[in-house]
């Protein structure tokens, strides 16, 4: 995917020159239990490269947290607590295995732009002193995101956004058509409010 290779350059960049070093490191991943969103195309970009093992967890997760949507999509503060449930059930993204990203070459663009210099530990949603991210990174990741969106309404004429699990879970499932797309999303009851799906 091109937009991903050329946010990591951007950030590699970044980084280079303000002499920044993320003390991110394989096997912290506490960003792994935040709610994380996406398009469709990068869940079409994902999907060949899961393994069994994770396409299980998809199945088992994706409806779990098509659920929790549908009954909390317009409660404001719906991210904050959906990070400390998932973080208290130990139940990071079901793509990680054994403490690392097991698709990191093919991760979503959000989980891309989530770096920090402080101690990992703060990271943690319970931390007294919570780990502020770079925002830098964060902000080319949201532009690169954007560019994506515009992929995608160019290929199907509409965009799908939605969180990771849910979305692969549908992915197979998903109409090509808008109002289909629309229907269906709206029968599960996860389309719109304040962290609902978007069809746009």
């Amino acid at each position: 995917m091109r937009e991903a290779e050329r946010l990591d350059w951007d950030i590699a960049l970044y980084l280079e020159a303000k002499g920044v070093r993320p003390s991110c490191r394989a096997g912290c991943f506490y960003c792994c239990y935040p709610w994380v969103t996406l398009s469709r195309l990068e869940a079409e970009a994902i999907r060949p490269h899961l393994t069994p093992a994770q396409k299980e967890r998809v199945l088992r997760e994706g409806p779990r947290r098509l659920a929790l949507l549908r009954e909390r999509k317009d409660d404001p503060g719906f991210p904050g607590w959906f990070f400390q449930k998932a973080f208290q059930e130990g139940t990071p993204c079901p793509l990680l295995e054994e403490g690392l990203c097991g698709v990191y070459p093919h991760r979503p663009l959000a989980c891309r732009g989530v770096l920090t210099e402080s101690d990992p530990e703060r990271c943690r949603p319970d931390a007294p002193q919570p780990s502020a991210y770079l925002q830098p990174p964060l902000r080319m990741a949201r532009l690169r995101m954007e560019a994506l969106w515009e992929e995608e309404r160019a290929r199907y004429g509409f965009l799908v956004l939605g969180e990771v699990a849910g979305l692969l879970y549908l992915l197979e499932r998903l109409p090509k058509e808008k109002e289909e797309a629309v229907a269906l999303l709206e029968g599960l009851g996860v389309l719109g409010g304040r962290w609902g799906y978007q069809v746009v």
